[in-house]
C-alpha cells in the first residue's frame, strides 16, 4: 500500500499479534477484540476509525499498556510489552509513549505549568525552563502558565495536556478522540501539532470518528465487530466515508 512521505523506516515499530480482549466479568459476551494483528512499523500518523463499540479505543489502550490483553502479544520496538514487569514496563512507557486524551487528564490544583512538568517530575528528570516556555509559547499558553487548570477553556485544557505530551519529546504518542470536545479552531490546532511529530518522525497513533481528522493520516485502520476490517494508506474524507459504509460501518 501507497503510504505519505511521513512514514520512515527508521520510526518506532509496534507490532500487535492475536489480540483477544475479552470484557471485564463478561462471561457468555463476545470478545471486544478478536484475534486483531496489526504492524505500525514506518511511523507517520495512523487513524483508526469505525462505528461505536468496533473495539477501536480498547486496540488503542492494548497496544498503549493501558490494559492487559486476554490473548497475544504486543510490542514496541521489539520489546514485549506484556512479558515486562508493572514496574519495568511503567518505566519503558514513561520513557517511550505519552498518552492524549479527550478527557484531558489534568488536575485541576495544579497550574498549566505544573501539569505540563508533571511526568518529568515523577520521572525525577530535570526539565529546561526554556524548553518549557517554548512549548508553551507554542501553544498559545504562555501567559496562563500560573493559572490553576480548572479556570481554563475545554480547548486551553486539552492543549495543555498536549504540551505535557510532547515535553518529554516520545517516540509514540496514542491519542484517544483527542479532537472530540474541541471547537474547529482548537480541533486545527492539535491535530496541526499530531500531523508535525509525525513528519518529525514520531508514531502517532489516534483514534477518531472524525473523517475529517482521519483524513489527515498517513495510515487508515478500519475497524468493525472487534476485528481489523481494512488497512489503507491516505485518504480523502469521502473516501473514508465510502470505505466504512463499503465495510459496513457508519
Amino acid at each position: 500500500m501507497a503510504l505519505h512521505q511521513a512514514i520512515s523506516p527508521a520510526a518506532p515499530r509496534i507490532d500487535a499479534d492475536q489480540i483477544v480482549k475479552v470484557p471485564t466479568g463478561g462471561v457468555g459476551q463476545p470478545p471486544i477484540l478478536r484475534g486483531v494483528s496489526l504492524n505500525l512499523s514506518g511511523g507517520g500518523l495512523t487513524a483508526v476509525v469505525g462505528p461505536s463499540g468496533a473495539g477501536k479505543t480498547s486496540l488503542l489502550y492494548c497496544l498503549s499498556g493501558l490494559e492487559r490483553p486476554d490473548q497475544g502479544q504486543i510490542s514496541i520496538n521489539g520489546t514485549n510489552l506484556y512479558s515486562l514487569a508493572d514496574e519495568k514496563r511503567t518505566r519503558f512507557l514513561r520513557e517511550t509513549a505519552s498518552f492524549v486524551f479527550q478527557q484531558y487528564n489534568l488536575i485541576d490544583y495544579l497550574t498549566v505549568e505544573e501539569n505540563v512538568r508533571l511526568p518529568q517530575a515523577l520521572a525525577r528528570k530535570r526539565v529546561e525552563a526554556a524548553a518549557v516556555e517554548e512549548i508553551l509559547s507554542r501553544f498559545g499558553l504562555l501567559d496562563k502558565r500560573a493559572a490553576r487548570v480548572s479556570t481554563l477553556s475545554g480547548g486551553e485544557q486539552q492543549r495543555a495536556a498536549l504540551c505535557r505530551a510532547i515535553l518529554i519529546r516520545p517516540s509514540v504518542i496514542f491519542a484517544d478522540e483527542p479532537t472530540g470536545a474541541l471547537d474547529t479552531a482548537n480541533t486545527g490546532i492539535v491535530l496541526r501539532v499530531l500531523r508535525d511529530l509525525a513528519v518529525q518522525g514520531c508514531s502517532v497513533v489516534m483514534v477518531t470518528h472524525d473523517v475529517e481528522s482521519a483524513a489527515l493520516a498517513d495510515r487508515i485502520v478500519f475497524m468493525r465487530d472487534g476485528m481489523i476490517a481494512h488497512v489503507t494508506g491516505r485518504l480523502g474524507a469521502d473516501e473514508i466515508l465510502h470505505t466504512m459504509a463499503r465495510l459496513g460501518g457508519e
